[in-house]
This record gives C-alpha cells, structure tokens and sequence, in this order.
C-alpha cells in the first residue's frame, strides 16, 4: 500500500519522502528546509504508534496537513483531544479522497503564506 500512494503522489508531481519508522520521519521533517505540505501517518507502525508520532508531528508542522490511516479503526471519537483536528482517512481508500487532502492542504497552505 505504502509504494501505491508514493507512486500516486509522486503521480501529481509531489516530492515524496517515505520514512520506514516514526523516528526516521520526525528527523526527515526536523532536517527539511520546509515543512511537508501533507504527513500521513499509519496508526499502526513499528516502534512508536502513529497517534504519538501525529502528536509529535503537530508541533514541527504548523501549516501542512496531517492525516493519519488506519486499517482497523473507522471511528476516531474516542481519540485525545489534541488529536481531533487531525485528519482521518480509514484504509482501504480511494486516492480521491487523497487527493482531497492534498487540496485541503495546500489551500491551508497558501492562505499561510
């Protein structure tokens, strides 16, 4: 799955840069000159869980978008509340409803700008 939504994005034209842990993500984003206009994250990932990597994420990125996946969770309002505005897309998805979240944030984007 991880290799279809690289190529599809890289599809658009994005740079794409896949991390194979949470620790090698937050230093990729640490180490960028800017910060990534979409992070998704899996909750499910080896070593730290994608909620506490989303956390951690949320206070390097402040203008891109965060969306985190899951294949076994479709419900998120039991997540903590510093997690709600994150966004949430349920695996299997469509890449529309990725592409929607590219939108989304790069309008954020420009707005920052």
């Amino acid at each position: 799955m991880c290799n279809l939504i690289i190529n599809a994005l890289a599809d658009e034209k994005l740079e794409v840069v896949a991390a194979a842990n949470a620790a090698v993500a937050l230093k990729l984003v640490a180490e960028r000159p800017t910060e990534p206009l979409l992070a998704l994250v899996d909750v499910m990932m080896p070593g730290m869980d994608g909620l506490t990597l989303a956390r951690k994420l949320c206070a390097q990125i402040k203008r891109g978008k965060i969306v985190i996946m899951s294949g076994h969770l479709s419900d998120v309002s039991w997540w903590p509340a510093d997690l709600r505005e994150v966004a949430f897309i349920a695996k299997p998805f469509h890449m529309t409803a990725l592409a929607e979240f590219l939108r989304e944030a790069r309008l954020r984007a420009e707005e920052a700008s």
